[in-house]
């Protein structure tokens, strides 16, 4: 909602630290909803697939795969549950 706060995925440090990562985030049926990186960061718009619009994604659990491209560090995985 723009207020300054939550208004985007932030994982703490992500964007300082591992500024060539990606971020891949799935609806609960394995559907590709958007690729994120240092410059697009996910508002909870779809920017992917057939459901790319302007609309932010359904209330719910959504899964991502981060990406960090960092030999030293694994890939990591989770979920992010999205309430407006």
């Amino acid at each position: 909602n723009d207020d300054g706060f939550n208004d985007f995925f932030n994982i703490q440090g992500l964007y300082n630290i591992f500024d060539k990562h990606k971020l891949y985030i799935y609806n609960r049926y394995g559907s590709l909803l958007f690729i994120g990186d240092n410059e697009h960061q996910w508002k909870g718009f779809p920017n992917q697939g057939i459901l790319k619009t302007h609309e932010i994604v359904p209330v719910g659990t959504y899964f991502y795969v981060l990406i960090l491209n960092d030999s030293n560090f694994k890939n990591l995985t989770g979920w992010v549950y999205v309430n407006y």
